[in-house]
């Protein structure tokens, strides 16, 4: 069992996943501790929410969710239809099948359609992360950072940020952020070269279900400064900030 939490971090603060759960007390449980590790969690309600919101993701992102957490009993749609569903659109998607001892029924139809990670209920959070982290792994492994000049901003001769991956580079080194600078970063590459306000900040963060006060704000901006080369982010009294090239 993986019981270091710096490891499990590592490999899902970068991703999104989609959590979905009938259970409302459950769901609100869980999403608790899931939040604290993943880049974004998105609930749903049953299957027919879940696709609902899957679809939406994509047509706002143009990618999919990293992740797909789903229980078995649902209304409306339940997870074997949710499962044959998504696969239909997204043969490759990563889900994890949430599964008491008694659905065992349904498992063969899942694993027909490719599930191959499955926790069990009543959840264990050793069997939950080590389960996140297996599959998480896997999908960081698999994601290749891609040095496609249209995928890449160029902070410095050194440094770049890897637009698909949300990923900052030293040369082939990652260098290490927070889910909170990665949002940052995500949004003053879109603005590269131009003046970011606090509000344009503050609104993204809320976007991605995030509330920050502008003193919190300041003080991400000041650690975020300190991983990037000199001068490359600046603020603009009265105006907010800027992420340029030092070339």
């Amino acid at each position: 069992m993986i019981d270091n939490e710096q490891l499990i971090l590592e490999q899902t603060k970068r991703l999104s996943l989609l959590f979905v759960e009938d259970n409302e007390p459950f769901r609100t449980r869980i999403v608790r501790v899931l939040e604290d590790y993943f880049y974004r969690v998105d609930t749903a309600i049953d299957g027919i929410d879940a696709l609902e919101r899957y679809n939406n993701y994509y047509h706002l992102k143009q990618k999919h969710y990293d992740v797909v957490i789903s229980d078995i009993r649902m209304p409306r749609m339940n997870g074997v239809e949710l499962t044959s569903e998504i696969r239909a659109t997204n043969e490759n998607q990563p889900i994890i099948i949430l599964s008491a001892h008694a659905e065992t029924d349904y498992l063969l139809p899942l694993i027909n359609l490719g599930v191959a990670q499955f926790i069990t209920k009543p959840v264990q959070y050793p069997q939950m992360f080590d389960t996140l982290y297996k599959v998480c792994s896997k999908i960081n492994t698999l994601s290749t950072p891609s040095l496609l000049p249209e995928h890449t901003v160029h902070i410095s001769n050194e440094l770049f940020w890897d637009k698909e991956k949300r990923l900052l580079f030293e040369h082939d080194t990652v260098i290490t952020l927070t889910k909170y600078e990665i949002l940052l970063m995500e949004l003053l590459t879109k603005k590269f070269e131009q003046v970011c306000s606090a509000d344009e900040i503050l609104n993204h963060f809320y976007l991605n279900t995030i509330d920050i006060s502008p003193d919190n704000l300041r003080g991400m901006m000041m650690r975020l400064r300190k991983k990037l080369p000199e001068k490359a982010l600046s603020s603009i009294y009265g105006m907010g900030y800027r992420l340029s090239s030092i070339h």
